[in-house]
């Protein structure tokens, strides 16, 4: 890999998360005015327009985002209005809480995928195949909060033997992790089915085979290793992704990670600490795809960044 791919995908990581700094910026300040929540309701206009002053708002929305944008640079994403602590403070204090969600999510969904859909691929149009296909349709179908609360009232409620939320302990972790994991694993199944499919109907199986090969090392080894590729693709784009689908299971599962904080800093307007969580998500998920692309040069060397 040349310094030119690593100079362009950061140019292009930069330019991101420039763009999605104004998306944020903007899309914070449509809620409303965050002094009318923190004032007390006797307060008067000269008290509010102060207010207002302290914490900038009463400038132009360019000035704004220049003093917004400038701070974050160094470092610094402002004070929480609601909290009254640095806001990137509080989104590393919940960030543990997101990733172990999201590591537990994505390998249940990994675990639960792969076999399914290779189990699928080989066993085409058996019942196994049909219940797989099944499995994925129903996963990217539902609504991730209305299977979270169906989890919560057949294992939590009427069975009593998992907790309806909160957090740390393993038991606490089983219901959020089933539940965002069932939407990756979803995802995951279908394309492994598909590109196994591909595969598995490729002149080097039906070589493979001709030659004797073990059944079991043309399916491992030859048909997964190149199917790999689109695998590796839904992994990285469904891990970028469940930090989305975070927000809606940590408020129903009440997990203390960003996304919580972040629909609760939503309500409160706390624009410093709404700009914070999504920008620490969008690194994130901008991590991951360069991660990602940096799997596909090892699985296939062939594969050339460079401008023909």
């Amino acid at each position: 890999m040349s310094s030119r791919f690593f100079f362009q995908r950061f140019v292009q990581t930069v330019l991101t998360l420039v763009l999605l700094s104004m998306v944020v910026f903007g899309l914070a300040r449509l809620s409303g005015d965050p002094v009318l929540i923190m004032a007390p309701p006797e307060a008067t206009d000269a008290q509010l327009d102060q207010m207002r002053a302290e914490y900038g708002l009463d400038r132009p929305l360019p000035v704004q985002y220049w003093r917004f944008i400038s701070r974050v640079a160094q470092g610094d994403f402002g004070m929480s209005i609601k909290w009254n602590v640095p806001a990137i403070d509080i989104v590393i204090e919940r960030f543990p809480a997101t990733l172990l969600l999201a590591t537990t999510s994505i390998l249940f969904g990994i675990l639960l995928a792969l076999p399914v859909g290779i189990l699928s691929a080989v066993k085409r149009d058996t019942w196994i195949d049909n219940f797989g296909k099944i499995v994925a349709l129903a996963g990217q179908s539902m609504p991730t909060f209305w299977f979270g609360i169906l989890l919560i009232l057949i294992f939590a409620v009427y069975g009593k033997w998992l907790p309806t939320s909160g957090y740390g302990t393993f038991s606490h972790l089983i219901l959020p992790s089933i539940t965002l994991g069932g939407f990756v694993a979803a995802a995951i199944m279908r394309v492994t089915r598909s590109a196994m499919l591909d595969a598995l109907e490729s002149d080097y199986i039906r070589t493979a085979r001709s030659r004797g090969v073990a059944e079991w090392r043309v399916i491992m080894v030859h048909a997964l290793k190149n199917a790999a590729i689109p695998i590796v693709t839904i992994i990285g784009l469904q891990a970028a992704t469940i930090l989305r689908g975070a927000v809606v299971t940590e408020t129903v599962f009440v997990w203390p990670g960003i996304g919580k904080i972040a629909v609760d800093a939503v309500y409160a307007r706390d624009f410093p600490l709404v700009q914070a969580a999504v920008l620490t998500m969008g690194v994130v998920f901008l991590l991951v795809n360069l991660i990602v692309d940096f799997i596909y040069i090892y699985l296939d060397p062939r594969i050339s960044y460079q401008k023909k």
